[in-house]
């Protein structure tokens, strides 16, 4: 089992909202061995002065890792949430 690995970091400001993105490679949980390896990324809000994360406001592992980082980034910079791929 290999660990998970940071690929990238990302804070996002909007207005007086801050938040933290997160992009990692990690092992699959697949039933099989090896496991397979694949990236994820995750959304926290976050408080800045506290240097803190809150609630999770984004998940996803669809994609290369720079094109799903930079997806969430862009809808929470937009818009202020996240929407999944077809909803």
């Amino acid at each position: 089992m290999t660990s998970d690995e940071r690929k990238l970091k990302s804070f996002i400001f909007r207005g007086d909202d801050c938040f933290y993105v997160s992009t990692i490679e990690r092992d699959s949980s697949a039933a099989v061995s090896p496991p397979p390896r694949f990236f994820e990324t995750i959304a926290w809000d976050y408080d800045w002065e506290l240097q803190a994360r809150g609630g999770q406001v984004a998940i996803t592992g669809y994609g290369p890792a720079f094109e799903q980082h930079s997806k969430v980034c862009e809808q929470l910079f937009r818009n202020g949430c996240y929407e999944t791929e077809g909803s």
